[in-house]
């Protein structure tokens, strides 16, 4: 043991259903509000609710596999990662669409302090980092 302490991380990996995004959801309040401290905010939880929405939503309709979900807490931001097996990587919509759905990303870009991709093998990371502060 180095002496450094333990960052809090929750991971768990869901079939490619419609049904896990609302396990997800679940999943989500459950380990951030096992975090504790500031993290119970009401705010915090029904943002990092919304963000694993719209990101496994994403994994399930655009991506391969069963996605799998990471949430680490570092002290100041908590960060949640969806992966999937595709190399197809998210874009946001120019134009307004007439269909529903579309506007996951604009959503991700306007609720988390910050986002990007990570490229893995085989596959992707979509992550989305939300501030204490929110």
């Amino acid at each position: 043991m180095n002496g450094e302490p333990s960052i809090p991380t929750c991971e768990s990996r869901f079939p490619a259903v419609t049904a896990s995004i609302t396990a997800a959801r679940h999943w989500v309040r459950d380990c951030v509000e096992a975090f504790g401290g500031p993290l119970r905010k009401r705010r915090m939880i029904e943002a990092a609710e919304l963000l694993v929405s719209e990101l496994i939503t994403n994994a399930i309709c655009h991506g391969a596999g069963p996605p799998l979900i990471r949430l680490t807490w570092n002290g100041r931001w908590l960060r949640i990662a969806v992966s999937d097996s595709s190399d197809r990587w998210p874009r946001m919509r120019a134009t307004p669409n007439t269909e529903p759905g579309g506007f996951g990303m604009q959503l991700l870009e306007r609720l988390a302090q910050r986002w990007g991709v990570t490229p893995r093998h085989p596959g992707k990371t979509v992550w989305a980092e939300l501030s204490l502060d929110l």
